[in-house]
């Protein structure tokens, strides 16, 4: 889910997807440090950047890109079971 206000994309949010129960928050906003980004293509899949790296609870570390989980090689939990699981 994007949070849009002003027009302008505030938050991304959605389920970590190593399914710890955590919702994953990561702002858009030019002004909030750190920041990311997010492009929709065709298909309406998201692709995040850069990286999203979990730094308490589950500890994952991942990228999505193309609406697809890819698991980064430091990634610590049962995500490593679910390498490029699909986004929900």
């Amino acid at each position: 889910m994007i949070v849009v206000r002003d027009p302008k994309d505030k938050w991304a949010c959605f389920p970590c997807p190593c399914r710890c129960g955590e919702i994953v928050k990561l702002p858009l906003g030019h002004a909030r440090r750190p920041r990311w980004s997010v492009a929709i293509d065709k298909l309406n899949r998201p692709t995040i950047s850069p990286s999203i790296r979990q730094t308490s609870g589950c500890l994952s570390h991942y990228w999505i890109r193309r609406g697809r989980i890819e698991w980064c090689k430091d990634s610590g939990g049962r995500e490593k079971e679910q390498r490029s699981t699909p986004t929900a």
